[in-house]
């Protein structure tokens, strides 16, 4: 990752730990996968997912020995569950994060999730810098109030 690369993804983390922590969760719990609420995200990574805070929940009957460590692909097709950080653990977690790890993890969340949405931010450098702006968008806006999609497609960082 370049300087310039890395000064961008340093921004949006800035951007993000900047936001309430119900700003801050909903953000993070949207590009997980907002609209699933029984907790079972099976297109993000579980590195991902343990690297935000969240953790697996044993479903009724299971226990740790009936787990498939050894089998991937039988622990794929399991219904696996998983229970969101608190806002002190993500927001410790996020802070904790060195630029690599972040852009691994977040960045890549975020573009996942919000790509489809908004094709004009491209990726790399000029996705960064849209996500950044968006995040400030959340922040300024009144606390926990959905962000204007209007002004954050139209607005552009310099």
């Amino acid at each position: 990752m370049n300087g310039q690369s890395r000064t961008f993804v340093k921004q949006v983390q800035v951007d993000l730990l900047a936001l309430s922590d119900t700003d801050l969760n909903r953000t993070i719990h949207q590009w997980v996968d907002g609209k699933n609420t029984e907790g079972v995200y099976p297109g993000v990574a579980e590195d991902t997912l343990r690297a935000l805070g969240y953790t697996r929940v044993l479903l009724a009957g299971e226990t740790r020995t009936s787990l498939p460590i050894d089998d991937p692909e039988a622990a794929q097709e399991m219904s696996v569950s998983w229970q969101p950080p608190t806002s002190t653990e993500l927001r410790a977690l996020l802070s904790a994060m060195d630029v690599n790890l972040f852009a691994q993890h977040v960045i890549a969340l975020a573009y996942t999730s919000l790509h489809a949405m908004y094709p004009e931010w491209y990726d790399g450098l000029t996705f960064n810098a849209h996500l950044a702006n968006y995040l400030r968008q959340i922040r300024t806006n009144w606390p926990s109030r959905p962000v204007d999609i209007a002004t954050t497609r139209n607005s552009y960082v310099r």
